[in-house]
């Protein structure tokens, strides 16, 4: 009971700390935003390039960093999601909450952008949000269902 009690509030916290995150940045306007993006291109840009990346990557990623950094974002909350669910032991009905809450985060999030000075939503950021939680999800699962089986063929 106490191990699902730390799991529950580990679990919050974290969830609670990332969609603050990435809702305090939704809410940011246009210009703020682009700021950010602009500096995080450079930084990447220079990571890449320090590390000797392929020049096609590199390009890539400078150009579409806002969208790297949404499938970053959500591939994170999407493996705390499933953290979450799979530490309660809700199988399959765990599944589909992990994924509602994430479809709902990505709903939100672009729902906020509605309200921020030279922002708007995107259908595309709710489908690349929800893809890339999806893949750790499931990812998490698959990995608990492995444990699962080698802790059941000790017995």
């Amino acid at each position: 009971m106490k191990n699902r009690k730390l799991h529950l509030a580990v679990s919050l916290s974290l969830i609670f700390l990332t969609v603050g995150f990435i809702w305090i940045n939704s809410a940011l306007s246009g210009q703020d935003s682009g700021a950010i993006s602009d500096r995080v291109r450079q930084i990447m840009y220079k990571v890449l390039e320090f590390i000797r990346a392929p020049e096609e990557l590199t390009v890539f990623l400078s150009e579409h960093v806002r969208k790297v950094a949404h499938a970053v974002e959500y591939a994170v909350i999407g493996f705390e999601f499933g953290f979450l669910w799979v530490g309660l032991g809700k199988g399959f009905q765990g599944l589909w909450n992990a994924w509602s809450s994430l479809l709902a985060t990505a709903v939100f999030d672009e729902t906020i952008q509605l309200f921020a000075t030279d922002r708007g939503p995107q259908i595309t950021d709710v489908l690349l949000d929800t893809a890339s939680g999806t893949v750790l999800i499931l990812i998490v699962y698959i990995v608990a269902i492995i444990i699962g089986c080698i802790r059941n063929s000790g017995k």
